[in-house]
Parts: structure tokens; C-alpha cells; sequence
């Protein structure tokens, strides 16, 4: 009995020093996580040669190929096994591929190193196209006839394989991961950036689609796509006309400067700065616009110009269109104003010189014509309606430096008359016609010198003469010609109101 234990000893020594002689287990490898159990594609059992992938970090850990329909790896101890491997954390995100289909996040599976572990598989129909963002990089009209586009191709269920875009009705031009046509595209990140060739001046409509990864694969691009229209314009704008025009004389002080473009201008690049009005080295003060409608830039002096000043406008090559191209070449151009326009009629005065009433049939009259901005050309009259005759002619004088005037009539009736009297000035531009303004005097012609009113003959009706005709009326006193102040030929109590009314101006 003793002997037969002695031999059971010796086994469990050897043991003991072989475990000894094992490395420490931080050496030993990670065991792998087995996977096994049905496969459905589009509702129906996979068919045999189906391949079934694991990715952990997009890196492939495992595959295996399908030998009975519907089925991948078995759960005997001796059944193949989707087996993933590699130097992988517990708890590491499993991703499960059916050909280059991707099952989807409720397929993934976390690593447990050493696990044997049924997990059925599902993949369906990828009838969602993959949906595409387009940004334009170049702005948009752009002075860039090579324009660059970026954006995201994105799919729900697969991978994208490709992206291509297209110009106008123009053909599909394709790039892909591998293959870059005038661009690049990321398949892991799904971004894209590509550059039109060079284009010519125009409106474009650029279109962009995707290609996914489906399985049974999706062969043709989806129909869905992004698009952006934008404008190509290379061309530099160009001034096509000025007001006032470069050289135009006699310009209204109240004008503002235009300039007229080509094209639609960008406005922020249309300032006190790159649009000025000098005269001479002097900038003149005022504010800029523009109107978008006519493609109009207005320069609005702060006041009025000066007169008769040459005045230079300048429109630099800071000023840019819409798109950003430059003014071809900087304008550059001048004008003259005109003088002040005289619009302020002449005054005109009227002084008898001969008594009214008067005993003089051609009576004199004289005044002065006066004007604030010119000096007078002229001074004409006229008696009651007729015709006017300038003063100037050989009845009366026109002193232009002193301003006066003097003039005679012509032989008048007996009886009351009114003349009038208007200047011309010198205005230049000439004022052709004379004044509508004028002085007026009213008179009376009596050659018999009988005074109606001077009832006591002293030669002005005054209230002496309302006391002489009160006594004449009275009989106290004997009549005389001037007590008939009404000249009804009776001297009587309304002879007194009538020179009461002489008297007081208002007969």
C-alpha cells in the first residue's frame, strides 16, 4: 500500500513544476469571442457562400462564409464559429457585415474574451438612398470660374461607394475613395470636396448624388441629389455714363453726380472714398449712394456748387461688382457750373415832378430802378393802356450807373390817368423780358386850374377850404369855382363831405 502511494505522488510533482516553468499570465494571448446562429436576408434564410464579417474599430476581426442556407457557424463543440480575434479590449463595440452590408447598431455585440456566444443576424432591403449635402466653398455670383464645392453623402444602412456630381445638363462626372475626378471624397467620414473645371461666364446649376453600399448591392446612383445654382461673372464692370457729362458747361449748382454702371455693383465698395468730387486737390463734402434698381452711384454735395468752378469727379478701382471684379480702370472726369440765375425782378419807384393835380398836359416823372445781382438794361413806361415806351428814347434819360431815371409824357387829355413804369435787368443769362413788376402813380390833367375842392383859391384843398364853402353855402361869403368839389355845378352841404374825403385821401 505504501509503495502504490509513493507512485500516486510522483504525477502531482511533475505537475507542480511544470505549472512553476508557465509564464506570468500577462503574457498569455487574449482568447477570442465565437459567434454562431441564423442568417435572414430580405425575410429569406441566407444562401449558402454568404459572407459574414467582424469589424471592431473598422478593422476586420473575423469572417466566415455561410455552408448551410440560413445558418452561419453551428452550436456544437466542433462547429465552425465566427471567431473574433486580435488584440481587442473587453467590452470593445462589435460590428457585423452580411457581404458589405453593415446590420446595423442593433446587430452590435460587445467583446467577452473566451465567450461562445448565439447571435441570429438580420439584414434587410436598402431601399433608402443616401441623402447628400452640397455647401458651394467659392461665394455665390463668384468672380471664381472654378468654382469648389464640399458636403456629406450620408446613408442609413450601408456605407456610400461613390459620389459624383454634374453641371447643367452636362455629364456625371464620378470619384470615389480610390479614384479622385477633379476632387476627393472620405468614405469613412462620408465628406466630400470637388472643383468645376473652368467654366464660362453664366448661371450654373450644379447637381450632386450618391452611390451606396447595399447588398444585394445598389448598382445605380440614387436619383435623389443636392443642388446650389450660382453665377460665374469674371468680367470686370465698366462705367457706361456720367451726369453731368465729362467736359459739360453751365452745370445747375444744385446738381448732384451720377455714374452709371455695367452691372449690378456690390455697394458697401461705393464710398466717400472710392467716389469723390475735388475742385482742384480739395474734396468737396457730401454723401454717397447707390441705387441697386439702375445700377446708379450718386454723389450728393453737401450744399449747393460754386458758380462758374470746373469741378473733377473720380471713381477708383476700389469699387467692385457683385462678384468682387474691380472697375475696369479708375474714372476720371470734369465739369463747369453756370453763373447764379437771377430770378429777382428789378425794383421800380415813381415820383412826379410836375404838382398833381397839374396844370401841365406832358407831365415829368422820375425814380429809380434798382437790382440786387445785375444792373439795369432799361427802364420803359406807359399812360393808363397805352403802349409802353422806353425811357432811354428822346423823351426822358436812363443813367445806368446812378440807376435813375427821367421821363415826359406825350400831350394828355384833361382828366385823371395813371402811368406805369417797370425795368429790365442785366441777367446773363439775359432776362429778355421786363419785369411784370412795376410803379404806378395816379395824376390829374386840369389845364383851367380850377382846384375842385380849393374853395379859397389858395391852391390846396384843405379843411380852410370846408369853412370857405360853409360860408359860401351861408351866403356869407361870395362863391367861388373851386367851392364845386363834387363839380355838379350847385355849391352845396355835399361839396363839404366831398373835400373832407379829398382831405382825407380817399377821393
Amino acid at each position: 500500500m505504501k509503495g502504490k502511494r509513493k507512485w500516486l505522488l510522483c504525477p502531482l510533482i511533475v505537475v507542480a513544476l511544470l505549472l512553476c516553468a508557465i509564464p506570468a499570465y500577462a503574457d498569455m494571448p487574449t482568447l477570442p469571442h465565437a459567434f454562431y446562429g441564423t442568417l435572414t436576408i430580405t425575410g429569406s434564410p441566407a444562401p449558402v457562400g454568404t459572407v459574414v464579417t467582424a469589424k471592431v474599430n473598422d478593422v476586420q476581426c473575423g469572417s466566415i462564409t455561410t455552408t448551410v442556407a440560413g445558418q452561419y457557424g453551428g452550436s456544437g463543440a466542433f462547429d465552425p464559429k465566427l471567431t473574433v480575434t486580435g488584440e481587442i479590449e473587453t467590452g470593445a463595440t462589435i460590428e457585423f457585415y452580411v457581404g458589405v452590408a453593415y446590420t446595423g447598431e442593433a446587430y452590435d455585440y460587445a467583446f467577452s474574451p473566451g465567450a461562445v456566444t448565439e447571435h441570429n443576424l438580420v439584414v434587410g432591403v436598402d431601399d433608402d438612398p443616401p441623402e447628400v449635402y452640397l455647401t458651394p466653398l467659392s461665394p455665390d455670383p463668384t468672380n471664381d470660374n472654378t468654382p469648389t464645392f464640399t458636403g456629406t453623402a450620408t446613408d442609413a444602412l450601408s456605407n456610400i461607394a461613390s459620389v459624383e456630381y454634374q453641371v447643367g445638363a452636362g455629364s456625371w462626372r464620378v470619384w470615389t475613395a480610390a479614384t479622385a475626378v477633379d476632387g476627393a471624397f472620405d468614405e469613412p467620414s462620408e465628406e466630400y470636396t470637388f472643383t468645376i473645371p473652368a467654366l464660362a461666364d453664366g448661371g450654373y446649376t450644379v447637381y450632386v448624388r450618391a452611390t451606396d453600399a447595399a447588398s444585394p448591392p445598389n448598382t445605380t446612383l440614387e436619383a435623389d441629389h443636392a443642388s446650389d445654382s450660382f453665377t460665374v461673372d469674371t468680367t470686370a464692370p465698366t462705367v457706361v455714363s456720367r451726369y453731368p457729362t465729362s467736359g459739360q458747361t453751365n452745370v445747375p449748382l444744385a446738381a448732384t453726380v451720377t455714374a452709371t454702371f455695367s452691372e449690378a455693383m456690390n455697394a458697401s465698395t461705393i464710398t466717400t472714398s472710392s467716389f469723390t468730387l475735388k475742385i482742384g486737390s480739395t474734396p468737396v463734402s457730401g454723401s454717397v449712394s447707390y441705387n441697386a434698381g439702375t445700377y446708379t452711384a450718386t454723389f450728393d454735395p453737401a450744399a449747393d456748387l460754386t458758380n462758374d468752378t470746373i469741378y473733377t469727379a473720380s471713381l477708383s478701382t476700389a469699387v467692385t461688382d457683385a462678384a468682387g471684379n474691380a472697375l475696369s480702370a479708375a474714372s476720371t472726369w470734369s465739369f463747369t457750373t453756370g453763373t447764379v440765375p437771377d430770378i429777382t425782378p428789378p425794383s421800380v419807384n415813381v415820383t412826379p415832378l410836375s404838382p398833381d393835380p397839374t396844370l401841365d398836359t406832358t407831365p415829368t416823372f422820375t425814380g429809380t430802378a434798382i437790382d440786387t445781382q445785375s444792373n439795369i438794361a432799361g427802364v420803359e413806361y406807359k399812360v393808363d393802356s397805352g403802349s409802353w415806351v422806353a425811357a432811354t428814347a428822346s423823351d426822358g434819360t436812363f443813367d445806368s450807373l446812378s440807376e435813375g431815371y427821367t421821363f415826359t409824357t406825350s400831350t394828355l387829355s384833361t382828366g385823371e390817368h395813371t402811368v406805369y413804369v417797370r425795368a429790365t435787368d442785366a441777367a446773363s443769362p439775359p432776362n429778355t423780358t421786363l419785369e411784370a413788376n412795376y410803379a404806378t402813380d395816379t395824376f390829374t390833367v386840369n389845364p383851367s386850374g380850377v382846384i375842385p375842392g380849393d374853395a379859397n383859391e389858395d391852391g390846396v384843398v384843405d379843411i380852410l377850404d370846408v369853412t370857405k364853402t360853409e360860408r359860401i353855402i351861408a351866403m356869407l361869403d361870395a362863391e367861388t369855382t373851386g367851392a364845386d368839389a363834387n363839380e355838379d355845378g350847385v355849391v352845396d352841404i355835399l361839396d363839404v363831405t366831398k373835400i373832407e374825403r379829398i382831405i382825407a385821401l380817399l377821393d
